[in-house]
């Protein structure tokens, strides 16, 4: 994933309150820097707009092995009707392969959702 330095999500259009709500999912370890963190956030607001979406929240796991946010996630996509969810990488879901089915699948069956990645290829 490469995220610019420069990345900052753009001024509001009128039209904003138009386009289709998005969610953010990410997991932050306590040895990430608050800098990096934020570069992820403006990247996931460029490419939220880059879609046509608006990044309404984002939901942040800080505990490794906790799924709380992740749960809170899903009430929040089930209450909204909203059908996107947007994560820097599927490792933000879990480190394990089967894991990441099976929460991508919690948000396909629970949620109706469509789940982008912010992966860069080579």
């Amino acid at each position: 994933m490469t995220i610019a330095l420069d990345a900052r999500p753009t001024a509001t259009t009128p039209d904003d309150a138009s386009m289709p709500f998005a969610y953010a999912y990410m997991r932050v370890p306590c040895d990430i820097s608050d800098d990096k963190v934020r570069r992820m956030e403006h990247e996931l607001h460029r490419f939220a707009e880059r879609k046509g979406l608006r990044l309404v929240e984002t939901f942040y796991e800080f505990t490794c092995g906790s799924h709380e946010a992740f749960n809170d996630l899903i009430v929040e996509l089930q209450r909204t009707g909203s059908v996107t969810v947007i994560v820097p990488t599927l490792r933000h879901l879990a480190r394990s392969v089967m894991l990441q089915n099976c929460l991508l699948s919690r948000l396909e069956f629970d949620a109706q959702a469509d789940v982008y990645e912010l992966v860069e290829t080579a």
